[in-house]
């Protein structure tokens, strides 16, 4: 091979790595969370997606004043939560439950769920049957 094109490659490849590197981290930011200003949220289920490269919940949130608000809160990846015991079938909609979340900074009705328990406190912990 010639030195023209064994540096030819290497700059190919490192520019590769340099921008797969930039689209993972970038992707895997949590700047868009208010991590300093965690909420708690009661709601009912209306969709369980147990996807990836995320999992959701869209919970249905009443304020205080009757609005219904619908919330669209992510959470980690499907072998991630598998490994917990998370299945599709862990959520169903209308199922009660309370969520800690890192809210959207753009104040739009989303975030990154955490802690999440059964209306009665009793965390969801699929291993148990905890229902």
């Amino acid at each position: 091979m010639t030195r023209r094109r064994s540096t030819t490659l290497f700059a190919v490849a490192a520019w590769l790595v340099t921008t797969c590197t930039s689209a993972v981290l970038a992707h895997h930011s949590t700047a868009i969370y208010d991590s300093d200003n965690p909420v708690e949220l009661s709601g009912t289920v209306v969709e369980w997606r147990f996807t990836n490269p995320h999992c959701l919940i869209m919970l249905e949130v009443v304020g205080e004043d009757g609005t219904k608000t619908l919330w669209t809160l992510e959470g980690s990846n499907t072998a991630m939560l598998f490994r917990r015991g998370w299945t599709p079938e862990t959520l169903k909609p209308g199922d009660r439950i309370v969520a800690t979340v890192r809210p959207l900074r753009s104040g739009v009705p989303g975030g990154n769920y955490g802690n999440v328990r059964w209306e009665d406190g009793t965390p969801v912990d699929p291993r148990a049957d905890s229902r």
